[in-house]
């Protein structure tokens, strides 16, 4: 149980305001302990409910943490809300994953700090786990029968869920009906509704009139209005002028066309991009995949395209990742540091038929002209070698480890495998050992001349050495604790001899 008096470090007269809306002028009447029991943290135990919106939880973290509800929050715990708040997007449930180096990277923290505000959180009432990290490998989880030794490694993330304490309800005025993670909001009270009335207001008061872009793969160029020119006349063009057919150019692009399947593929790389660098969270996965397109279509994979982008040094907070990496690749192309294959230029006679599969054999045949000749060299030539070479070093290594066991490792109790020992196994040759030893390796159990029924006695054998082996234990704890008490008691004497000559 919670003890009350945890909250007395509150100071209710210096937090009047709590957050930017204003709807809490007194904390005194909100009694609130801070969540210190481990085991209150979890999912099943934890007494807030489930928060589902961002909003919510942005809102419940500046309540608590403006409220002063925990003597060591402040502004950097609020940062950390905030990137768990943009990580709920991804979820319908409200939960989001905990990468400790990736919310470092982000925060521009140590790991200890980030974890130290994670726990304030948690103490606060505002997450819980849903499930623990671990160091098991995710991408086997993932992949199943198909994976291979050399995937690689990634360890199982902590997950948490966003919560909110009672406390804030309270304040809100809000009826929950249940306890715990599965509480529903029921209603509100007159002054919660009052509240919500208030705060609707302010945030129609502050809405800006100006139409919000949308999330496009094409990059938006502003128009420079201070050129135009207001000049006096009519404004009316005729419908002949208007109708009529001028002599334009037609409009090509140097980008080869680009086909449905193609872009589904390009956002599926951006996506998994978002996940690999840390940096590329918040981007738009469409906007991300045109920005990436002149590397995606000269055959760049996930994989090398991961790699080169954690080798470039970005801010520590990125507004637009998608610009930054359209941006920093026309840079880096400009001055040398990467170079690109020219894609041929589109025909303006382009088909949109392709009956005798031509123009997919040319696109299989210049997708692969474009591709690296780096990686095709690597490919043909270093990578089977290097992979010999590490399968011997592996088997090599994996021998010389099993040459040092002469015993398999305990796999079950000694009285179960004693009492699970077939009668005619004793032998000159045959020992216990060697069926334990059979079992362990999976190997066929040895066999032995069958023992007369009135020579079972090597089992009562087996059973006393146990005791024996157990009994000698005890007593050598035994006599390390008589050790150290005699030990103490020479030190205490020794002590009072020398102040009784000191004394003298």
């Amino acid at each position: 149980m919670h003890d009350v008096s945890a909250y007395r470090h509150i100071d209710l007269a210096a937090c009047p305001d709590v957050s930017e809306t204003r709807p809490f002028q007194d904390v005194s009447c909100h009694a609130f302990a801070l969540v210190e029991d481990a085991a209150d943290h979890e999912l099943d135990a934890t007494a807030s409910r489930q928060l589902r919106r961002t909003d919510d939880l942005l809102s419940a973290a500046r309540f608590m943490i403006d409220g002063g509800f925990h003597p060591k929050a402040n502004r950097t715990t609020r940062r950390l809300a905030d990137v768990f708040a943009a990580r709920m997007k991804e979820s319908k449930n409200g939960h989001f994953p905990f990468n400790i180096t990736a919310t470092a990277h982000a925060l521009g923290l140590r790991r200890r700090a980030v974890l130290n505000h994670a726990r304030y959180l948690r103490e606060l009432g505002l997450i819980a786990y849903v499930e623990h990290g671990t160091k098991a490998n995710v991408l086997r989880t993932r992949h199943r029968k198909t994976w291979q030794p050399g995937d690689g490694y990634a360890g199982t993330a902590t997950i948490f869920a966003a919560v909110a304490p009672p406390v804030w309800d309270q304040a809100l005025g809000r009826r929950i009906q249940g306890k715990g993670y599965r509480a529903r909001l029921t209603g509100v009270t007159d002054h919660g509704r009052d509240l919500a009335v208030n705060e609707a207001r302010r945030k129609a008061s502050k809405k800006s009139p100006r139409r919000r872009i949308s999330c496009t793969p094409s990059s938006v160029v502003p128009k420079d209005h201070s050129r135009l020119k207001v000049e006096g006349g009519s404004n009316y063009t005729p419908r002949k002028r208007a109708t009529c057919r001028k002599n334009s150019p037609p409009t090509t692009s140097n980008q080869p066309r680009v086909t449905p399947a193609q872009c589904a593929a390009s956002i599926t790389v951006a996506d998994q991009l978002r996940y690999e660098v840390w940096w590329l969270h918040r981007a738009c996965p469409r906007r991300l995949a045109y920005a990436l397109r002149p590397l995606i279509s000269t055959g760049w994979t996930w994989q090398s395209l991961a790699a080169e982008l954690l080798t470039w040094g970005v801010p520590g907070f990125l507004r637009d990742p998608a610009a930054f990496v359209r941006h920093e690749l026309a840079r880096r192309q400009r001055t040398g540091m990467l170079i690109l294959p020219h894609p041929p230029a589109a025909d303006g006679a382009d088909n949109q038929v392709d009956e005798d599969h031509r123009r997919h054999d040319e696109m299989l045949r210049q997708r692969h002209e474009r591709s690296d000749p780096a990686w095709q060299r690597y490919a043909a030539l270093l990578r089977p070698a290097l992979r010999q070479h590490l399968a011997q070093s592996r088997q090599q290594q994996h021998e010389s480890q099993r040459a040092r066991l002469d015993c398999p490792p305990l796999r079950e109790n000694a009285d179960d495998f004693a009492r699970s020992l077939p009668a005619q196994s004793r032998g000159a040759d045959i020992s216990p050992q060697d069926i334990y030893r059979a079992r362990a390796y999976g190997l066929p159990e040895p066999t032995g001349r069958r023992a007369p029924a009135n020579e079972q006695g090597w089992l009562a054998h087996l059973n006393d050495q146990l005791k024996a082996q157990r009994a000698f234990a005890a007593l050598r704890i035994e006599l390390d604790d008589w050790e150290d008490g005699h030990r103490t008691l020479r030190e205490a004497a020794g002590s009072v001899d020398a102040a009784q000559w000191g004394r003298s």
